[in-house]
């Protein structure tokens, strides 16, 4: 049990100033509550102490000085305990008389009494910050008499400092979870981009020669980058390049895709909003701008952009003004914006769907990224890096394409692009991890099962329209009157679209490649294992 002794005045003071000092050092809102615990029972003889958090109705300890551990995985629900409540509803320091039949919540807790509490000393005050009660803060002496003569002005200067300190430990825990949430949203919204960061840009054809080369010319400046393109063709990819190889790499790109905007909210999407501008903004929350300010924004599906906010955007892409729903001030941002379409914005334009002057504001540098069937020579290089990819999350080991398997991914028209491939490729690995009958990881034309070629959702056919007795492939799917693997039809298919271009094109190889969209080279081949050469 601990005895009352009258302190000097400046012993008092020494103590003050030293919790004055921790409030100003780089300590931790623990270490700072501790501290002042540690000295405050110096001067107010209690054998315990705690500092305990108040949310939604609950009490959580804090910190405690001479109360058992477990106590700090304890939850004390105020409506559950008259002691607390009674503080809590006060102005300021509390003294409960020694004979209180109230329960005390620290029964059997206080480590230099076992069990029950006999009639002690108690008394505690609320922690105010701002206008909010934060905490509270209490005093247990087991002399029931401790606190008697005790000078209730030095109690209340302790408990200042500890509401000094909690206000302190608000503050900072308000600026972490503000920059810990920015900091979560600005990543959420970027990872959607930099997961395309493992992925390269594969190809060697001319087609994809030419647009690394239009990205390798813009990049390094800030003009605004329309990119036009079908689904699929790797839009992603190429805004990440340019921001890459930009003089803005080390600051954040921001990815948005206007389509999965719904469009009361996409106003507070691109531009933020304020507390309480409209039903159900409980919070401030920055627009994309904001968060790209410095760095890239990327607009996917620019194309579905509402008219409406078409010329809100075009006034920060013609001033740098972003002003959030519900705030009077306008703040500057200094944005790169790249956009992305798969649509023709010219012909939106024309049907009024998209503003003429945001479309030129957006188009500064245009770039045009192919569609697969016009960079053929690419395929089997993306075929065999989605292999190599991919084969290692289904533990696979010295996967390849058989050659009946590249010759269909070369006449296959891919109206989903490169991401169809992948996907195809994704497919077939996993069924070759469940067949454990494989023919030594060997993928071939059958394994493929490749739509027909007349299931391609309305891309442009395969072969030119020519005389009419050479519109259909010549030949019988049942000619001998026996059924016939699909990979011999397709080989039959192929070599008599083949033979019908070569007709239309007078025996030259050269433009028969080309109105079939196959390379030189790899028509040649195809021929040749056909038995056309």
């Amino acid at each position: 049990m601990i005895t009352s002794q009258l302190k000097s005045d400046s012993d008092v003071l020494s103590a003050l100033l030293s919790i004055a000092v921790d409030l100003t050092n780089s300590l931790t809102s623990a270490e700072r509550f501790e501290r002042l615990l540690v000295t405050s029972k110096k001067f107010i003889p209690c054998d315990a102490a705690a500092i305990l958090r108040l949310k939604e109705g609950i009490l959580t300890p804090l910190v405690v000085d001479g109360l058992h551990t477990t106590t700090r995985g304890k939850r004390f629900r105020v409506s559950h305990h008259p002691r607390f409540e009674s503080i809590l509803n006060a102005s300021g320091v509390v003294k409960f008389d020694k004979n209180s039949k109230l329960p005390d919540p620290y029964d059997g807790l206080v480590e230099s009494c076992e069990g029950n509490l006999p009639v002690h000393a108690c008394m505690g005050a609320p922690l105010i910050v701002g206008d909010n009660i934060w905490g509270i803060i209490t005093f247990d002496a087991l002399n029931p008499d401790a606190f008697d003569s005790i000078d209730e002005d030095l109690v209340a200067t302790f408990c200042a400092f500890a509401a000094a300190a909690a206000s302190s430990a608000s503050f900072i825990e308000k600026l972490e979870s503000t920059v810990n949430k920015q900091t979560q949203v600005s990543e959420n919204l970027i990872q959607q981009v930099l997961n395309h960061q493992h992925q390269e840009m594969i190809g060697e054809s001319q087609s994809m020669q030419q647009l690394k080369k239009e990205i390798a010319i813009v990049a390094p400046s800030d003009l605004n980058v329309l990119i036009s393109g079908e689904t699929g063709t790797g839009k992603e990819l190429v805004s990440l390049a340019i921001h890459q190889n930009s003089n803005r790499s080390d600051q954040p790109i921001v990815y948005l895709n206007c389509s999965s905007l719904p469009e009361n909210l996409a106003e507070s999407e691109l531009f933020g909003h304020r507390r309480g501008a409209f039903t159900g903004a409980v919070k401030d929350y920055k627009g994309k701008f904001e968060l790209a300010d410095g760095g890239t924004l990327f607009l996917d599906e620019i194309g579905e952009l509402p008219l409406n906010l078409q010329a809100k955007l075009l006034r920060v892409l013609q001033s740098g003004e972003v002003q959030a729903i519900g705030d009077e001030k306008i703040k500057y941002v200094d944005v790169r914006v790249i956009a992305a379409t798969n649509r023709n914005l010219k012909d939106e334009v024309v049907k009024g769907n998209f503003r003429l002057d945001l479309f030129q504001r957006l188009s500064v540098y245009p770039i045009s990224v192919p569609p697969l069937r016009e960079r053929t020579g690419d395929i089997p290089l993306l075929a065999a890096y989605f292999i190599e990819k991919l084969a290692r999350k289904y533990a696979l080991q010295g996967v390849s394409l058989e050659p009946s398997a590249i010759d269909s991914l070369l006449v296959y028209q891919w109206p989903g692009n490169v991401r169809e491939l992948e996907h195809l490729i994704n497919r077939v690995l996993l069924k070759l991890s469940i067949n454990k009958d494989a023919r030594l990881n060997r993928i071939s034309h059958s394994d493929l099962q490749l739509p027909q070629v007349s299931e391609n959702w309305g891309r442009p056919p395969l072969i030119e329209t020519g005389p009419a007795q050479l519109g259909k492939p010549q030949f019988n799917s049942n000619e001998t009157g026996k059924s016939q693997s699909l990979s011999l039809l397709t080989d039959k298919f192929q070599k008599s679209i083949i033979e019908q271009q070569l007709l239309l094109k007078n025996g030259n190889w050269s433009k028969a490649a080309k109105a079939l969209g196959l390379d030189r080279s790899n028509l040649h081949r195809l021929a040749k294992r056909l038995g056309l050469k």
